[in-house]
C-alpha cells in the first residue's frame, strides 16, 4: 500500500515537473525569437545629416529600422525639410509599410518639386514608375500645381497628359493657367500635339484652346 502511494506521488511530481519544464522551454523560445528579431538602430547618420534631436526622437517613436535611416538621410540630403521627412515616415506607417523611396523623393526635390507637393504625390501613391514624369514636368518650368493635378487624375484612373506633352505645350507658348486647365480636363497627348501646332502655325490663343477642349 505504501509503495503504491509513493509511486502515485512520484508520478504526480514528475508530471508537475514536466509541465514546469515545458513552460520554461516555451518562455525561452519566445525570448530567443525576440532576440532574433531585435535590430540595433543607429541614428548617428541622421544626426550627421542635420536632423535635430527632437526630430530624431520623433522618428525613433515610429519604430524606424537601419534601412529607413539610410533612406531618410537621402531624403534630407536632397533638400527635403526635417518635418517632411517625419511626415513621409508617418505616411508609410499609416499604410503599415516601410519607407523605401528616399532616392525618388530626393530626385523630385532636386527637380524643384516642393515638399507639400511631394507629400501629396506620396499620399496619392504616385511615385515609382511616375517619378520621372513628374520630374520632367517640373524641370520644364511647370508648377507643382500642374504636377499634382496630373497625379490626381492618374490616381483616379483617368486619362492624363504625359510630361513630354505638357512640355511641348509650354514650349509652344501655352500659359500656366491654361496648362493647369488642360491637365485637369483630360485631353490626350494627341490633342496636345494638335494644340502645339495650332499655337505655332495659326496663332491660336489659350482662350481659343480652352473653348475647343472642355472638361471631359
Amino acid at each position: 500500500m505504501g509503495a503504491k502511494m509513493f509511486a502515485k506521488m512520484n508520478c504526480k511530481m514528475i508530471h508537475a515537473l514536466s509541465i514546469r519544464v515545458l513552460a520554461i522551454l516555451f518562455l525561452l523560445s519566445i525570448c530567443l525569437s525576440g532576440c532574433q528579431h531585435f535590430e540595433y538602430v543607429s541614428t548617428r547618420p541622421l544626426d550627421e545629416a542635420g536632423f535635430s534631436y527632437s526630430g530624431i526622437q520623433d522618428l525613433r517613436a515610429l519604430d524606424l529600422n537601419n534601412a529607413e535611416v539610410a533612406e531618410l538621410v537621402k531624403t534630407k540630403s536632397g533638400g527635403v525639410a526635417e518635418q517632411t521627412c517625419i511626415d513621409l515616415l508617418r505616411e508609410a506607417r499609416s499604410r503599415k509599410q516601410r519607407f523605401t523611396t528616399g532616392a525618388e523623393v530626393s530626385q523630385l526635390r532636386s527637380a524643384g518639386v516642393g515638399d507639400s507637393a511631394i507629400l501629396e504625390l506620396v499620399r496619392l501613391n504616385q511615385l515609382g514608375p511616375w517619378t520621372g514624369d513628374s520630374e520632367a514636368i517640373r524641370l520644364a518650368g511647370i508648377s507643382d500645381r500642374v504636377v499634382v493635378a496630373v497625379a490626381r487624375r492618374r490616381a483616379g484612373g483617368k486619362a492624363v497628359l504625359s510630361g513630354a506633352s505638357l512640355t511641348r505645350l509650354k514650349n509652344a507658348g501655352v500659359g500656366e493657367p491654361a496648362l493647369y486647365e488642360l491637365a485637369t480636363r483630360g485631353i490626350t497627348d494627341a490633342d496636345a500635339k494638335v494644340i502645339a501646332i495650332g499655337r505655332r502655325k495659326r496663332g491660336v490663343t489659350d482662350a481659343m484652346v480652352l473653348r475647343a477642349y472642355p472638361a471631359r
